[in-house]
Protein backbone atom coordinates (compact mmCIF):
# COMPACT_ATOMS: atom_id res chain seq x y z
CA UNK A 1 0.00 0.00 0.00
CA UNK A 2 2.90 2.26 0.96
CA UNK A 3 6.60 2.03 2.12
CA UNK A 4 7.87 2.65 5.70
CA UNK A 5 10.76 5.01 4.18
CA UNK A 6 10.72 7.91 2.28
CA UNK A 7 10.92 8.41 -1.37
CA UNK A 8 14.87 7.78 -2.53
CA UNK A 9 17.37 8.47 -5.73
CA UNK A 10 18.17 4.77 -6.57
CA UNK A 11 20.67 6.34 -9.08
CA UNK A 12 22.23 8.68 -6.71
CA UNK A 13 25.97 7.37 -5.28
CA UNK A 14 26.21 4.91 -8.59
CA UNK A 15 29.86 5.20 -9.47
CA UNK A 16 29.05 4.97 -13.32
CA UNK A 17 27.17 8.27 -13.11
CA UNK A 18 29.30 10.27 -10.56
CA UNK A 19 32.87 9.65 -12.58
CA UNK A 20 34.38 12.74 -13.80
CA UNK A 21 33.26 12.48 -18.14
CA UNK A 22 31.26 10.16 -17.69
CA UNK A 23 28.58 9.55 -20.67
CA UNK A 24 26.73 6.56 -19.92
CA UNK A 25 24.59 4.94 -22.38
CA UNK A 26 23.87 1.66 -21.53
CA UNK A 27 20.66 1.24 -19.68
CA UNK A 28 20.93 1.22 -16.35
CA UNK A 29 18.90 -1.83 -14.96
CA UNK A 30 16.94 -0.87 -11.11
CA UNK A 31 15.40 -3.91 -9.12
CA UNK A 32 12.97 -2.74 -6.61
CA UNK A 33 11.45 -5.58 -3.87
CA UNK A 34 7.93 -5.43 -2.47
CA UNK A 35 8.59 -1.15 -2.69
CA UNK A 36 4.87 -0.97 -1.91
CA UNK A 37 4.52 2.71 -3.73
CA UNK A 38 5.73 3.82 -6.40
CA UNK A 39 7.86 6.70 -4.31
CA UNK A 40 11.50 5.72 -5.27
CA UNK A 41 10.70 5.34 -8.75
CA UNK A 42 9.21 8.45 -8.97
CA UNK A 43 11.97 10.59 -7.06
CA UNK A 44 14.67 8.48 -9.14
CA UNK A 45 13.33 10.22 -12.88
CA UNK A 46 12.96 13.32 -11.52
CA UNK A 47 16.54 13.39 -10.98
CA UNK A 48 17.28 11.55 -13.70
CA UNK A 49 15.50 13.71 -15.65
CA UNK A 50 18.08 17.11 -14.40
CA UNK A 51 20.74 15.08 -14.99
CA UNK A 52 19.87 13.92 -18.55
CA UNK A 53 19.83 17.94 -18.96
CA UNK A 54 23.28 18.40 -18.49
CA UNK A 55 23.99 15.65 -20.35
CA UNK A 56 23.12 12.38 -22.97
CA UNK A 57 21.35 9.99 -19.87
CA UNK A 58 21.11 6.05 -20.16
CA UNK A 59 17.75 4.37 -20.35
CA UNK A 60 16.24 3.33 -17.30
CA UNK A 61 14.82 0.32 -16.55
CA UNK A 62 13.18 -0.54 -13.54
CA UNK A 63 12.11 -4.21 -12.75
CA UNK A 64 9.18 -4.41 -9.80
CA UNK A 65 8.59 -7.25 -7.82
CA UNK A 66 5.60 -7.25 -5.46
CA UNK A 67 3.73 -9.83 -3.11
CA UNK A 68 0.17 -9.04 -4.51
CA UNK A 69 -1.40 -8.26 -7.67
CA UNK A 70 -3.73 -5.57 -5.83
CA UNK A 71 -0.05 -3.98 -4.91
CA UNK A 72 1.29 -3.87 -8.79
CA UNK A 73 -2.05 -2.76 -9.60
CA UNK A 74 -1.15 0.52 -8.15
CA UNK A 75 2.40 0.82 -9.39
CA UNK A 76 0.16 1.49 -12.52
CA UNK A 77 -2.49 3.78 -11.39
CA UNK A 78 -0.44 6.11 -9.33
CA UNK A 79 2.39 6.15 -12.42
CA UNK A 80 -0.16 6.95 -14.99
CA UNK A 81 -1.91 9.85 -12.43
CA UNK A 82 1.44 11.38 -11.94
CA UNK A 83 2.36 11.07 -15.82
CA UNK A 84 -0.61 12.58 -17.49
CA UNK A 85 0.20 16.05 -18.40
CA UNK A 86 -3.76 16.60 -19.54
CA UNK A 87 -3.94 17.25 -15.93
CA UNK A 88 -2.83 20.76 -14.40
CA UNK A 89 -0.14 19.65 -12.06
CA UNK A 90 -1.56 21.32 -9.56
CA UNK A 91 -4.47 19.27 -9.50
CA UNK A 92 -2.44 15.86 -10.63
CA UNK A 93 -0.68 16.12 -6.69
CA UNK A 94 -4.16 16.06 -5.39
CA UNK A 95 -5.65 13.49 -7.27
CA UNK A 96 -2.85 11.52 -6.87
CA UNK A 97 -2.31 12.01 -3.16
CA UNK A 98 -6.00 11.23 -2.12
CA UNK A 99 -5.14 8.05 -4.51
CA UNK A 100 -2.35 7.30 -2.64
CA UNK A 101 -3.51 7.57 1.22
CA UNK A 102 -7.04 8.64 1.54
CA UNK A 103 -10.04 6.24 2.67
CA UNK A 104 -12.59 8.55 1.45
CA UNK A 105 -11.63 10.62 -2.00
CA UNK A 106 -13.18 13.41 -3.77
CA UNK A 107 -16.22 12.46 -6.53
CA UNK A 108 -13.61 13.71 -9.13
CA UNK A 109 -10.84 11.31 -8.14
CA UNK A 110 -13.16 8.60 -8.03
CA UNK A 111 -14.03 9.67 -11.51
CA UNK A 112 -10.29 9.65 -12.67
CA UNK A 113 -10.12 5.83 -10.94
CA UNK A 114 -12.62 4.57 -13.07
CA UNK A 115 -11.28 6.03 -16.38
CA UNK A 116 -7.89 5.07 -15.69
CA UNK A 117 -9.22 1.89 -14.57
CA UNK A 118 -10.98 1.63 -17.64
CA UNK A 119 -7.72 1.96 -19.81
CA UNK A 120 -5.56 -0.49 -17.48
CA UNK A 121 -8.02 -3.04 -18.55
CA UNK A 122 -7.58 -2.97 -22.47
CA UNK A 123 -3.83 -1.89 -21.78
CA UNK A 124 -3.54 -5.70 -20.16
CA UNK A 125 -6.30 -7.73 -22.19
CA UNK A 126 -5.98 -5.84 -25.28
CA UNK A 127 -2.64 -4.30 -25.37
CA UNK A 128 -4.25 -1.24 -26.38
CA UNK A 129 -2.70 1.91 -24.96
CA UNK A 130 -4.85 4.86 -24.45
CA UNK A 131 -3.07 6.29 -21.72
CA UNK A 132 -0.32 7.66 -24.04
CA UNK A 133 2.55 5.65 -22.14
CA UNK A 134 3.80 4.35 -25.45
CA UNK A 135 4.65 0.99 -23.97
CA UNK A 136 6.45 2.11 -21.14
CA UNK A 137 5.15 -0.19 -18.96
CA UNK A 138 6.61 -4.10 -20.29
CA UNK A 139 4.26 -7.41 -19.26
CA UNK A 140 6.62 -9.83 -20.66
CA UNK A 141 7.86 -11.23 -17.58
CA UNK A 142 3.95 -12.09 -16.20
CA UNK A 143 1.98 -14.78 -16.51
CA UNK A 144 -1.55 -15.23 -18.10
CA UNK A 145 -2.41 -15.80 -14.58
CA UNK A 146 -0.81 -12.63 -13.54
CA UNK A 147 -2.61 -10.63 -16.36
CA UNK A 148 -5.81 -11.78 -15.86
CA UNK A 149 -5.66 -11.27 -12.16
CA UNK A 150 -4.25 -7.59 -12.90
CA UNK A 151 -7.23 -7.47 -15.42
CA UNK A 152 -9.55 -8.32 -12.98
CA UNK A 153 -8.75 -5.32 -10.67
CA UNK A 154 -8.52 -2.46 -12.74
CA UNK A 155 -12.08 -3.85 -14.08
CA UNK A 156 -13.17 -3.68 -10.39
CA UNK A 157 -12.23 -0.19 -10.35
CA UNK A 158 -14.38 1.02 -12.74
CA UNK A 159 -17.91 -0.44 -10.85
CA UNK A 160 -19.71 2.30 -8.36
CA UNK A 161 -20.77 0.18 -6.10
CA UNK A 162 -20.71 0.79 -2.54
CA UNK A 163 -18.22 -1.35 -0.58
CA UNK A 164 -18.76 0.34 3.20
CA UNK A 165 -14.91 0.95 3.34
CA UNK A 166 -15.41 2.66 6.89
CA UNK A 167 -17.17 -0.35 8.01
CA UNK A 168 -14.16 -3.05 6.57
CA UNK A 169 -11.38 -0.27 8.31
CA UNK A 170 -13.31 -0.14 11.74
CA UNK A 171 -13.10 -4.18 11.92
CA UNK A 172 -9.28 -3.80 10.72
CA UNK A 173 -8.76 -1.63 13.77
CA UNK A 174 -10.88 -3.54 16.24
CA UNK A 175 -8.54 -5.87 15.25
CA UNK A 176 -5.19 -4.04 15.55
CA UNK A 177 -6.02 -2.79 18.74
CA UNK A 178 -7.93 -5.93 20.35
CA UNK A 179 -8.64 -5.10 24.08
CA UNK A 180 -7.13 -1.64 23.57
CA UNK A 181 -9.70 -1.00 21.29
CA UNK A 182 -11.61 1.99 23.66
CA UNK A 183 -8.68 3.47 23.82
CA UNK A 184 -7.06 3.69 20.75
CA UNK A 185 -7.07 7.36 20.46
CA UNK A 186 -4.75 7.36 23.36
CA UNK A 187 -2.77 4.12 21.84
CA UNK A 188 -2.42 6.26 18.80
CA UNK A 189 -0.81 9.52 20.44
CA UNK A 190 1.67 7.06 21.87
CA UNK A 191 2.93 5.23 19.02
CA UNK A 192 3.16 9.08 17.33
CA UNK A 193 5.50 10.08 20.45
CA UNK A 194 7.49 6.97 20.74
CA UNK A 195 7.91 6.06 17.16
CA UNK A 196 6.75 8.79 14.73
CA UNK A 197 8.05 12.49 16.46
CA UNK A 198 11.50 11.65 17.49
CA UNK A 199 12.34 11.17 13.64
CA UNK A 200 9.84 13.14 11.71
CA UNK A 201 8.27 15.64 13.51
CA UNK A 202 6.49 17.63 10.96
CA UNK A 203 3.52 14.92 11.04
CA UNK A 204 1.40 16.80 13.01
CA UNK A 205 -0.10 14.37 16.31
CA UNK A 206 -3.78 15.42 15.56
CA UNK A 207 -2.89 14.84 11.79
CA UNK A 208 -1.51 11.24 12.46
CA UNK A 209 -4.56 10.57 15.07
CA UNK A 210 -6.87 11.95 12.68
CA UNK A 211 -5.44 9.29 9.75
CA UNK A 212 -5.19 6.35 12.98
CA UNK A 213 -9.05 6.36 14.05
CA UNK A 214 -10.29 7.50 10.56
CA UNK A 215 -8.17 7.12 7.45
CA UNK A 216 -7.89 10.65 6.13
CA UNK A 217 -4.47 11.66 5.62
CA UNK A 218 -4.45 14.21 3.06
CA UNK A 219 -7.37 16.72 2.71
CA UNK A 220 -7.68 20.06 0.91
CA UNK A 221 -9.37 23.25 2.02
CA UNK A 222 -13.35 22.71 1.85
CA UNK A 223 -13.56 19.54 -0.43
CA UNK A 224 -16.04 16.98 0.16
CA UNK A 225 -15.19 13.62 0.34
CA UNK A 226 -17.64 11.09 0.00
CA UNK A 227 -16.92 8.54 -2.49
CA UNK A 228 -14.70 5.17 -1.20
CA UNK A 229 -10.70 4.35 -2.14
CA UNK A 230 -11.68 1.66 -4.26
CA UNK A 231 -8.19 0.87 -4.74
CA UNK A 232 -7.41 -0.34 -0.82
CA UNK A 233 -9.85 -3.33 -1.87
CA UNK A 234 -8.40 -6.43 -1.97
CA UNK A 235 -9.96 -8.95 -4.70
CA UNK A 236 -10.27 -12.59 -3.93
CA UNK A 237 -9.81 -14.44 -7.47
CA UNK A 238 -10.48 -13.45 -10.60
CA UNK A 239 -14.21 -13.35 -10.77
CA UNK A 240 -14.32 -10.70 -7.65
CA UNK A 241 -17.29 -12.47 -5.91
CA UNK A 242 -15.84 -11.69 -2.36
CA UNK A 243 -13.72 -8.39 -1.49
CA UNK A 244 -11.41 -7.47 1.36
CA UNK A 245 -9.27 -4.57 2.41
CA UNK A 246 -5.22 -4.40 2.77
CA UNK A 247 -5.59 -1.45 4.52
CA UNK A 248 -2.29 -0.13 6.55
CA UNK A 249 -3.62 1.41 10.16
CA UNK A 250 -0.34 1.54 11.90
CA UNK A 251 2.52 3.82 10.50
CA UNK A 252 0.47 5.78 7.86
CA UNK A 253 1.07 7.30 4.40
CA UNK A 254 3.04 10.36 4.85
CA UNK A 255 6.46 9.00 5.42
CA UNK A 256 6.90 8.23 1.14
CA UNK A 257 6.69 12.06 0.54
CA UNK A 258 5.85 14.10 3.82
CA UNK A 259 8.70 13.77 5.98
CA UNK A 260 11.71 15.61 3.72
CA UNK A 261 12.39 17.53 0.87
CA UNK A 262 15.79 18.41 -1.07
CA UNK A 263 15.94 21.57 -0.13
CA UNK A 264 16.58 24.02 -3.66
CA UNK A 265 16.14 27.13 -1.80
CA UNK A 266 16.01 28.98 1.42
CA UNK A 267 11.83 28.95 0.57
CA UNK A 268 12.23 25.25 0.60
CA UNK A 269 14.07 25.09 3.76
CA UNK A 270 11.06 27.13 5.61
CA UNK A 271 8.75 24.52 5.24
CA UNK A 272 10.60 23.15 8.27
CA UNK A 273 10.55 26.10 10.20
CA UNK A 274 9.61 25.19 13.88
CA UNK A 275 7.74 28.15 16.01
CA UNK A 276 8.39 28.69 19.51
CA UNK A 277 11.47 26.94 20.19
CA UNK A 278 13.18 26.03 23.21
CA UNK A 279 9.48 27.11 24.95
CA UNK A 280 8.60 23.12 25.37
CA UNK A 281 5.44 24.31 23.10
CA UNK A 282 7.23 24.00 19.46
CA UNK A 283 5.34 23.64 16.51
CA UNK A 284 5.95 23.33 13.08
CA UNK A 285 4.51 25.92 10.67
CA UNK A 286 3.96 23.66 8.24
CA UNK A 287 2.28 20.04 7.97
CA UNK A 288 3.12 16.48 5.93
CA UNK A 289 0.59 17.76 3.57
CA UNK A 290 2.40 20.51 2.56
CA UNK A 291 5.82 18.90 2.41
CA UNK A 292 3.82 15.86 0.10
CA UNK A 293 2.40 18.33 -2.11
CA UNK A 294 5.67 20.13 -2.97
CA UNK A 295 7.74 16.59 -3.24
CA UNK A 296 4.52 15.68 -5.76
CA UNK A 297 4.56 19.00 -8.11
CA UNK A 298 8.52 19.07 -7.62
CA UNK A 299 8.76 15.30 -9.25
CA UNK A 300 6.25 16.22 -11.92
CA UNK A 301 8.15 19.54 -12.58
CA UNK A 302 11.35 17.87 -12.64
CA UNK A 303 10.30 14.79 -14.74
CA UNK A 304 8.38 17.68 -17.35
CA UNK A 305 10.74 20.57 -17.72
CA UNK A 306 14.40 18.90 -16.70
CA UNK A 307 15.26 21.84 -14.14
CA UNK A 308 14.69 21.73 -10.40
CA UNK A 309 11.65 23.18 -9.16
CA UNK A 310 11.94 26.27 -6.65
CA UNK A 311 9.52 28.16 -4.39
CA UNK A 312 9.56 31.97 -5.49
CA UNK A 313 7.26 32.96 -2.61
CA UNK A 314 7.76 32.41 1.07
CA UNK A 315 5.21 29.39 2.48
CA UNK A 316 3.56 29.31 -0.92
CA UNK A 317 4.42 25.92 -2.13
CA UNK A 318 2.57 26.31 -5.50
CA UNK A 319 4.27 29.75 -6.24
CA UNK A 320 7.21 28.00 -8.84
CA UNK A 321 4.53 26.69 -10.79
CA UNK A 322 4.23 30.20 -12.44
CA UNK A 323 1.59 30.16 -14.75
CA UNK A 324 2.06 26.61 -15.66
CA UNK A 325 -0.91 25.14 -16.45
CA UNK A 326 -2.87 23.29 -19.39
CA UNK A 327 -5.78 25.03 -21.03
CA UNK A 328 -8.78 23.04 -22.74
CA UNK A 329 -7.55 23.92 -26.10
CA UNK A 330 -4.41 22.58 -25.11
CA UNK A 331 -5.79 18.90 -25.13
CA UNK A 332 -5.91 17.14 -28.30
CA UNK A 333 -8.43 13.79 -27.56
CA UNK A 334 -6.06 12.02 -30.30
CA UNK A 335 -3.26 13.57 -29.37
CA UNK A 336 -2.57 13.25 -25.70
CA UNK A 337 0.22 15.17 -24.17
CA UNK A 338 1.13 11.93 -21.87
CA UNK A 339 2.99 11.44 -25.11
CA UNK A 340 4.00 14.67 -26.02
CA UNK A 341 5.70 17.89 -25.00
CA UNK A 342 9.62 17.95 -23.59
CA UNK A 343 9.56 15.24 -21.48
CA UNK A 344 8.98 12.75 -24.05
CA UNK A 345 11.99 12.24 -24.99
CA UNK A 346 12.86 11.31 -21.39
CA UNK A 347 10.32 8.96 -21.24
CA UNK A 348 10.86 7.45 -24.36
CA UNK A 349 14.17 6.26 -22.50
CA UNK A 350 12.38 4.33 -18.93
CA UNK A 351 10.56 1.21 -18.99
CA UNK A 352 8.96 -0.38 -16.03
CA UNK A 353 8.69 -4.02 -15.98
CA UNK A 354 7.04 -6.26 -13.53
CA UNK A 355 7.76 -9.69 -12.01
CA UNK A 356 5.53 -11.70 -11.50
CA UNK A 357 4.16 -12.50 -7.95
CA UNK A 358 5.82 -15.43 -6.52
CA UNK A 359 8.64 -16.37 -4.74
CA UNK A 360 11.56 -13.78 -5.77
CA UNK A 361 14.08 -16.43 -4.66
CA UNK A 362 12.91 -18.53 -7.65
CA UNK A 363 14.11 -15.69 -9.78
CA UNK A 364 16.38 -16.69 -12.73
CA UNK A 365 19.99 -16.23 -11.65
CA UNK A 366 20.54 -17.14 -15.41
CA UNK A 367 18.52 -14.46 -17.24
CA UNK A 368 19.21 -11.77 -14.70
CA UNK A 369 22.80 -12.80 -13.38
CA UNK A 370 25.56 -9.85 -13.51
CA UNK A 371 22.41 -7.43 -14.28
CA UNK A 372 21.12 -4.87 -11.59
CA UNK A 373 23.10 -1.40 -11.12
CA UNK A 374 20.63 -0.81 -8.44
CA UNK A 375 18.27 -1.95 -5.97
CA UNK A 376 15.85 -1.57 -3.35
CA UNK A 377 15.11 -3.85 -0.72
CA UNK A 378 12.48 -2.80 1.22
CA UNK A 379 12.05 -4.27 5.36
CA UNK A 380 9.82 -7.43 4.75
CA UNK A 381 12.27 -8.68 2.16
CA UNK A 382 15.36 -8.01 3.76
CA UNK A 383 16.26 -11.31 4.15
CA UNK A 384 17.13 -12.17 0.92
CA UNK A 385 20.19 -10.14 2.25
CA UNK A 386 21.34 -13.48 3.95
CA UNK A 387 21.14 -15.57 0.60
CA UNK A 388 24.20 -15.82 -1.31
CA UNK A 389 22.24 -16.24 -4.55
CA UNK A 390 21.39 -13.00 -4.48
CA UNK A 391 24.65 -11.41 -5.17
CA UNK A 392 24.41 -12.75 -8.29
CA UNK A 393 22.04 -10.70 -9.51
CA UNK A 394 24.25 -6.91 -9.22
CA UNK A 395 27.05 -5.74 -11.30
CA UNK A 396 30.23 -4.88 -9.82
CA UNK A 397 29.81 -0.80 -7.72
CA UNK A 398 25.90 -1.99 -7.53
CA UNK A 399 24.12 0.06 -5.07
CA UNK A 400 21.74 -1.00 -2.77
CA UNK A 401 19.17 1.05 -0.91
CA UNK A 402 17.84 -1.21 2.13
CA UNK A 403 14.29 -0.02 3.98
CA UNK A 404 14.82 -0.61 8.19
CA UNK A 405 11.97 -1.19 10.37
CA UNK A 406 12.73 2.29 11.84
CA UNK A 407 9.21 3.81 11.34
CA UNK A 408 7.20 0.40 12.04
CA UNK A 409 5.08 1.65 14.94
CA UNK A 410 4.16 -2.40 15.66
CA UNK A 411 7.96 -3.24 16.73
CA UNK A 412 9.83 -1.61 20.05
CA UNK A 413 12.48 0.49 19.92
CA UNK A 414 15.02 -1.81 21.10
CA UNK A 415 14.24 -4.81 18.21
CA UNK A 416 14.33 -1.75 15.48
CA UNK A 417 18.08 -0.90 16.83
CA UNK A 418 19.12 -4.52 16.77
CA UNK A 419 17.57 -5.33 13.28
CA UNK A 420 19.41 -2.14 11.90
CA UNK A 421 22.63 -3.68 13.65
CA UNK A 422 21.66 -6.62 12.13
CA UNK A 423 21.92 -5.68 8.61
CA UNK A 424 25.08 -4.08 8.71
CA UNK A 425 26.30 -6.98 10.26
CA UNK A 426 25.19 -9.16 7.60
CA UNK A 427 26.30 -6.57 4.89
CA UNK A 428 29.69 -6.26 6.60
CA UNK A 429 30.22 -10.36 5.95
CA UNK A 430 29.82 -9.12 1.93
CA UNK A 431 32.11 -7.37 -0.13
CA UNK A 432 29.50 -4.73 0.13
CA UNK A 433 30.42 -0.84 1.68
CA UNK A 434 28.04 1.49 3.50
CA UNK A 435 28.30 4.88 1.51
CA UNK A 436 26.01 6.82 3.79
CA UNK A 437 23.54 7.24 6.39
CA UNK A 438 20.11 8.26 4.98
CA UNK A 439 18.39 11.51 6.77
CA UNK A 440 20.40 10.60 10.06
CA UNK A 441 16.86 8.22 10.68
CA UNK A 442 18.53 4.95 9.80
CA UNK A 443 15.44 4.51 7.63
CA UNK A 444 17.21 3.82 5.05
CA UNK A 445 20.57 2.34 4.50
CA UNK A 446 22.75 2.23 1.28
CA UNK A 447 25.20 -0.39 0.32
CA UNK A 448 27.85 -0.16 -2.79
CA UNK A 449 28.42 -3.85 -3.34
CA UNK A 450 31.88 -4.58 -4.91
CA UNK A 451 32.01 -8.28 -6.67
CA UNK A 452 34.56 -10.49 -5.64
Amino acid sequence: MWGISPASDLLKDLILLEEEGSNCTDPINILLLCPSDPRSIIKTLAKARIRGSEKKSPALNFFIFEETHEALARHFLLLSILLDQTIPMRQRAVIFLEVFGNLMIQDKTASNIEDKGKCLVELILDGDDKLGLEGHFNLSFLKQRDLDELGSIFEFWTTSAKQNLKDTRDGILRSFYGSRYDSRGGVSDWDYHTHIKPYASIIHPIQFREWRLHGQAFEFGGASYTSENITLMRSKGCNNSKQSAKIDVATGPFLSYGIDCDRTNSFTDGLFDVANKGTGAEQHRHSATEVSVYNILSFMWEIENGENYHMKVKGDIHSGLGNYSVSETEVDSTHSLMSSGPANSNRSRMQYSFIPVSDFSKISKKKFGNFFDSVFISDSTASILENSDFYKLLKDGAVLTVETCRFDVSKETEYKEDSIEKIRNIMAQTSAVEVEDLNKTNALLKFRFKAK
